[in-house]
């Protein structure tokens, strides 16, 4: 069965709806550069902002340096009419990205990649801003009512933003969760015997028939081009499984969404 990520989309954006047409709410996206990709992540952040009735602001810098985008940043710390910050990534290598994840204040840090939302995440504290991603994943398996409790999960990538986030939420849904990395000596191992694999390489057809089990639940956030299409970390061959999160169409239609359910969250613990 496939998990259509867009239907849950669209069930959720119903009742997020109805709840921002009651408030005001600020949403700053910074852009350091001009990477395409960014861009036309901007434009789908944007247009739902306007669907929602959010304040959106872009700020495009040509270059920066870490004291200037921390600047910046502090400004809108102090801005009682911004409830969100975004920094787009990618950013240039000579920026510190370890400290501008920490100089947004952590209620307004609408990726939660702040340390403070890192360890709100660890301790199932309602206050946690959840990475994007990593909520949406969590948002599709509850809305098709997949049971986690004792679940063993395998997650394939350790970044801050999925593997680490992911860690942290299974945990808090009595999962028992191993992280593998590009330094796992044996891969196969780990994904063989998991009831879920949770895939962010980024490499095509990394994910065989061979390295899961018949009824595994997959959830592929791998965003690749192959033979001139999208696809995802799956094997397009793989054919059996439980439940498969597709690429389009899956994982990717729940990240901008969850954004403006963290700014939300954000906009009421500041009232």
């Amino acid at each position: 069965m496939l998990l259509d990520g867009k239907v849950v989309r669209e069930e959720c954006l119903k009742k997020l709806k109805k709840k921002y047409q009651k408030i005001s709410v600020g949403l700053t996206v910074i852009q350091v550069g001009d990477d395409f990709a960014s861009n036309k992540y901007i434009k789908q952040k944007e247009k739902l902002a306007e669907e929602l009735g959010v304040h959106f602001q872009l700020i495009r810098l040509e270059t920066a340096t870490t004291e200037e985008l921390c600047d910046v940043i502090d400004s809108l710390n102090e801005d009682t009419h911004v409830d969100g910050i975004i920094v787009q990534l990618p950013i240039p290598k000579e920026i510190d990205y370890e400290v501008i994840r920490n100089r947004i204040l952590p209620d307004k840090d609408i990726d939660g990649v702040h340390d403070v939302n890192v360890l709100r995440v660890f301790h199932n504290d309602p206050r946690a801003l959840v990475p994007c991603t990593a909520l949406g994943i969590m948002k599709i398996l509850d809305y098709y009512k997949i049971p986690l409790e004792g679940m063993d999960v395998t997650i394939i990538g350790r970044s801050i933003h999925i593997g680490k986030a992911l860690y942290g939420l299974l945990l808090g849904r009595n999962c028992t969760v191993t992280i593998c990395h590009s330094k796992t000596k044996d891969l196969k191992k780990h994904t063989k015997n998991a009831d879920m694999v949770i895939t962010s390489v980024g490499k095509a057809n990394f994910i065989t028939q061979d390295m899961v089990r018949d009824d595994v639940i997959l959830i592929d956030v791998g965003f690749n081009y192959y033979d001139g299409k999208i696809c995802g970390d799956v094997s397009k061959e793989l054919d059996t499984y439980q439940y498969l999160t597709p690429v389009p169409g899956g994982v990717g239609q729940m990240t901008v969404y969850s954004i403006y359910e963290n700014l939300l969250k954000a906009h009421e613990m500041h009232k």
